[in-house]
Order: structure tokens, then sequence, then C-alpha cells
């Protein structure tokens, strides 16, 4: 794995919901859902079968709130100097479906469990940019076929995207580090475990400590806006 310049990344950065949810969004969350719809309507192969409309309205709706009303914090930020600074050397790992990467400025970002801003077409299978709403009947702005587009979203049971990649890149990175990502849970639990075999440093960023922590060398608790940019400010004054 190879950063967009060429390198082999040395540092790793995988990020989670709660990094996402410090900019005020949290799609899947069942406290924002929708009423009357639940998760598994909405990120199931079998949820988009039955009523593909209304899996298609709840990433409509989400794709709007992203636009419109969310955005970068100091940590998407902060990582976003890091990648400047560190020219060659840093590649983000993220769950997140959201955008708020590349807002911030980083340009070397694997999404693993697709992006909202984004469909793909069952027919030619070709990936999209997507700004407005998808209807069941909307077309496919590359192959014209009308009907059959899909949110770009992993559904539960499908591998995720890049996964290669990313193991390529742990295989040899020198730090590792868990932003908002539940450290216990898959795929954070497995991707520490391969940093650590390659022998990379690794931390975690957490709102708080929990029995993941021990997969991890070092645990910073607290608001991930505050604990990210200091540490990033370290990585980039040590050169």
């Amino acid at each position: 794995m190879t950063t967009p310049w060429g390198q082999p990344p040395k540092i790793v950065v995988f990020t989670g919901t709660g990094l996402s949810r410090e900019s005020g969004f949290a799609p899947f969350e069942p406290t924002t859902m929708p009423p009357g719809l639940s998760l598994e309507d909405v990120v199931t192969r079998d949820g988009f079968a039955r009523v593909p409309g209304r899996v298609h309205d709840f990433y409509n709706r989400r794709r709007r709130e992203l636009l419109e009303t969310v955005a970068p914090n100091p940590a998407h930020e902060a990582l976003a100097v890091l990648g400047i600074a560190r020219k060659s050397e840093l590649l983000v790992v993220t769950r997140n479906i959201d955008d708020l990467h590349e807002r911030a400025g980083s340009d070397a970002v694997i999404h693993t469990h697709g992006e909202l801003l984004k469909a793909r077409c069952l027919i030619c299978t070709r990936i999209s940019d997507r700004f407005d709403d998808v209807l069941p009947d909307s077309e496919c702005p590359i192959c014209g076929n009308a009907g059959h587009l899909r949110p770009h979203i992993v559904w539960v049971g499908e591998e995720p995207l890049g996964i290669a990649a990313v193991y390529a890149a742990l295989a040899t990175c020198r730090i590792f580090v868990a932003i908002g990502a539940a450290g216990g849970s898959e795929p954070a639990r497995s991707f520490v475990a391969e940093a650590r075999r390659a022998g990379a440093v690794t931390i975690e960023f957490a709102a708080e400590r929990s029995p993941a922590s021990d997969l991890f060398d070092e645990t910073r608790p607290g608001a991930l806006s505050e604990t990210v940019p200091d540490w990033a400010k370290g990585v980039v004054a040590a050169g």
C-alpha cells in the first residue's frame, strides 16, 4: 500500500463514529433514526431489496444533513495539517461515510464502509458522485440505465472496501492511531493487532478508557477535538 505520493505510509490513522459525532453527525445512531425505521432497514441488502425508496429517502436525508449542517471539527483539521506536514507518511482509514476528512484537506483516505456522497450502479457497477437526491428511478450518469442505483454504502455482510490495502499499510507502519473507534470491536481490534505485529506504536484516542484500551500502548482520553490536535502538533514538531 502506498499513499498518493507513492510511499508506504508510516502513520496509519483509523477513525470511527466518535469523530463524526463530535461534528454532530451520527447517521446510524438509534436516537437519530427517523420514526418507524430500524438500523436493519437501512444497512442490509434485504432492507434495500424490500423497500428501495425508503432506503434512498434515509440516505437522501443524511446527505442533505451532511452538506447543509455539518462541518469538520478540529480533529479532522489537525489530521489534514499532519498530512501536509508529513507528506507521503500518513494514511487515514475511516469507517465513517461522511466526507469530513476530505473537506478538512486530507487526501489519502480509504473509506472502508462506503461514502454517502456517492452512488453505485448495479448494471455497470461504476461509482459516481452524488450531491442531490437519489430516487428509485434515477438514471446512472455513466451508463444511463434508470432504476438501478444503490447507495455506495457497505451493507452488513459485505466485505469492507479497500481492506487489502489497509492491511498492507498496517504491515509496514510505525505508528497506528485509532480515533473515536471502539477498540474492542472489528475492524479496530484486528487493525491494532496487525500494527502491533509490525512493531508499530499504537495509540487510542477515545472519550474515556475502556477494557479494550489495554490493546493499545497508550490511551489518551478526552474530547477528540482537543486531544487529537495536541498529539498532531507534537508529531509535526518532532519532524
